[in-house]
């Protein structure tokens, strides 16, 4: 299993892939931090992905995303990705890049 983190404007993406093929992506952000909330992407037919769940974590802990995770993705795609956020959490919702 791998995660590939990727950042661009409000949003922060975890996406898993297994044996190649994309088994779910986490995201983090919004346009202010009051409106940042977390959300799991599934992989739908002819690579549509759909938001399956929402929550506003703002600075949660390994085993609360964890927690949240595992009854949808599995305990351990769950693990993977709280272990990936541990490791580079997402920027600040206000963050802005440098010109």
């Amino acid at each position: 299993m791998t995660v590939e983190r990727t950042h661009g404007g409000h949003l922060t993406r975890y996406a898993l892939h297994d044996d190649g093929a994309l088994v779910c992506e986490l995201t983090f952000g919004g346009p202010t931090r009051e409106q940042a909330s977390w959300k799991i992407l599934l992989p739908g037919p002819d690579g549509t992905e759909g938001v399956y769940a929402a929550e506003r974590l703002l600075t949660p802990g390994g085993e609360q995303l964890r927690a949240w995770l595992a009854p949808i993705v599995g305990a351990g795609h769950a693990a993977t990705l709280a272990a990936a956020v541990d490791a580079e959490p997402p920027h600040d919702s206000s963050w802005q890049p440098q010109p």
